[in-house]
């Protein structure tokens, strides 16, 4: 396989052996022996994948990937793909806050306008009621 592939082209590539696995799914090393991409290959077909999935017409597949096993999966299972959602939209809320932190609050302490003083407040809300939603029911 040639170094320089086409993004859509690594993204079939690795639906087509997801889908072919269904349920049971791929890991990351079965992903590469199966299609015979490189490790940056297979990476980037699932990030490619992950976004053009919801737009592939002839399926309902969604892509899903469970942390506990270390499985790429295409084939629906609703705990796993909950399980994927709430890690996902955890990741972003960090990140969010990462960039609220970092960079909005230290500027906006200097902004003078009043749009940048406004964003910045709208965007606190959400990252704290996301992270707030987001932290893990007492058991």
């Amino acid at each position: 396989m040639t170094a320089h592939q086409r993004p859509e082209f690594l993204a079939r590539s690795v639906y087509d052996a997801l889908h072919k696995a269904g349920t049971r799914g791929l890991t990351f090393v079965e992903l590469m022996d199966v299609t015979g991409l490189t490790e940056s290959q297979i990476r980037h077909g699932l990030s490619v994948l992950r976004e053009a999935l919801p737009g592939m017409k002839g399926t309902d597949a969604v892509y899903s990937y469970d942390p506990h096993g270390h499985v790429y999966r295409t084939a629906y299972l609703p705990d796993v793909a909950e399980s994927y959602e709430i890690m996902r939209l955890g990741g972003e809320a960090t990140r969010s806050y990462r960039v609220l932190t970092g960079t909005v609050l230290p500027h906006a302490k200097q902004s003078r306008t009043k749009q940048l003083r406004m964003l910045r407040r709208h965007l606190e809300l959400v990252v704290e009621d996301a992270r707030d939603i987001l932290e893990p029911e007492p058991t």
